[in-house]
Parts: structure tokens; C-alpha cells; sequence
């Protein structure tokens, strides 16, 4: 059975379809789904989404691309329902992105910090959002370290030497669909390498389908493509990746399990 670790049920491409989309992820063998709620309007339209199948789990938070519009009051909003609500699995989508400014980066800055602390404090694992920012995201995770602070480095598409950086941080790395595509072979070769129990697999629905389903709608049910690649590079037939990736799932985002 596979997790997808990352998909945005709640976004306007995805939301007005969810019974086929839930159908069709279970048919394609997909136990668990993880929704990832990043601005004010999704965190409260995630929280919703939750009453529909028992298989969706939420994480909150706000992206750099909605930095500009964070306060303490939307910030602490999560951390309320992150506190009662226990299919809350994490605290994310945050990050740094310094390839589409649409928030300046102080603004960025801001609000990944507080919610770095906030997750610190909660013992809950962070989604991160890392775009052409390795050096800032990694100064500030390493500040947390000590302090237990764990987390994904979701849909990762960086180098060899800055995954090693992230997996010396005790963090996880998850592969995209991205990684199906001819020319990731930078990519590839990362994936071939991460440590067996750091490995996570995600959609980023609606983004990102996986070859062959490319340039279409992306949705949980394609994460097996994602998988079966995957598998393949790293010589272990699927189930043994499904079943790795699974577990690493429920290790990180360890309310998964306790919900089970």
C-alpha cells in the first residue's frame, strides 16, 4: 500500500473532484493520502476535506509564495488545530523560494521562522518548500536540530551534495514525479543513493505528473508511476518500495500510525 506524502486536495484543480479521485487513488493502491493545506483560505478548506474519507491527513501552514499575507493570528490558527486535532500530521507547507518572488524574501524569512519554532515546540515534523534557497533553508534548520526538530524536504530537485547536506540533518527527501522525466538524471542518480529509511515518494497533485501521465492533471492515484520508477533505479521491485516508503511515512509523520 502506498502513501502519497504530498498532494493539494485543496486545490481548485483537484477539489470539486474528490470521490473519483479518492476512487481512483484506492484502486491504484493508495492506503494513505496527505493534503497539504498553505494559506489562510486552504488551512480552513483542508480542515473540511477531512470529513470526507478517513485515508486524507492534513498538514498546515503557509507557503513563501503566500508569505506576504502571514500574521501571528492565521500562524497560530495552526497551531490550535495542530495541537487538537490528531489527523494533523505535520506542520507545511513552509519554506524559502527565491525563484518566483512573490513574497519578498524578508517576508519569507518571517513566517518560515516562526514556524520552525512552532513545530519545534509542537514535536511535529515540517514540509519543506526549497527552491534555489539550500543555503538559507539549511542555516535555518540547523538551528532546530538540537531542539528535535525532523522533517521532508518535499519534491526534491537538487544536488548530490545538497542532499547529503539535508540527509546529515536527519531529514527525509521526497521524490516527485519530476524524477520520471528524460532529462532528471541529475535527479536519478540521487535517488539511486538515499538511505532506505529516509526515502519518501509524493504526487505535489495537481502538479507534476509522473511520465506517462505528464502534462496532464496530476492525482494521487499516479503516484504508483512514481513508484515503479523509482524502484527500478534503485534494482527492488515496487512492493519492497511501497513498503519502504510506507513505513518511512508513518516514522516521520508518526500520527499516520497512531490513527491506523
Amino acid at each position: 500500500m502506498l502513501i502519497d506524502t504530498h498532494c493539494h486536495l485543496v486545490s481548485d484543480k483537484l477539489k470539486d473532484n474528490l470521490s473519483e479521485i479518492l476512487a481512483t487513488a484506492k484502486n491504484n493502491g493508495l492506503e494513505k493520502i496527505i493534503n497539504i493545506a498553505y494559506d489562510p483560505e486552504t488551512i480552513q478548506l483542508g480542515l473540511q476535506q477531512l470529513q470526507l474519507s478517513e485515508m486524507i491527513y492534513l498538514t498546515l501552514g503557509i507557503q513563501p509564495h503566500d508569505a506576504a499575507k502571514f500574521t501571528i493570528s492565521e500562524a497560530e490558527i495552526v497551531r490550535t488545530h495542530a495541537k487538537s486535532n490528531k489527523r494533523v500530521v505535520g506542520i507545511g507547507e513552509i519554506g524559502l523560494d527565491a525563484y518566483y518572488t512573490l513574497s519578498p524574501m524578508e517576508n519569507q524569512i518571517e513566517c518560515f521562522e516562526y514556524f520552525l519554532e512552532m513545530a519545534t515546540e509542537l514535536k511535529l515534523p515540517i514540509v519543506v518548500h526549497v527552491r534555489e534557497t539550500h543555503a538559507l533553508v539549511l542555516e535555518r534548520i540547523k538551528q532546530f536540530i538540537n531542539k528535535g526538530l525532523t522533517g521532508v524536504i518535499h519534491c526534491f530537485t537538487g544536488t548530490l551534495s545538497e542532499a547529503k547536506d539535508f540527509l546529515d540533518c536527519g531529514f527525509f527527501l521526497s521524490f516527485s514525479g519530476i524524477v520520471t522525466f528524460k532529462n532528471s538524471t541529475s535527479l536519478q542518480e540521487v535517488a539511486k543513493i538515499v538511505p532506505e529509511n529516509r526515502i519518501l515518494i509524493e504526487t505535489d497533485s495537481p502538479y507534476l505528473a509522473p511520465v506517462p501521465k505528464r502534462g496532464k492533471i496530476n492525482e494521487p492515484g499516479n503516484l504508483k508511476y512514481t513508484c515503479d520508477f523509482i524502484a527500478n533505479l534503485r534494482n527492488i521491485s515496487s512492493q519492497e518500495l511501497a513498503t519502504l516508503t510506507k513505513q518511512n511515512a508513518e516514522t516521520l509523520f508518526f500520527r499516520l500510525k497512531d490513527n491506523s
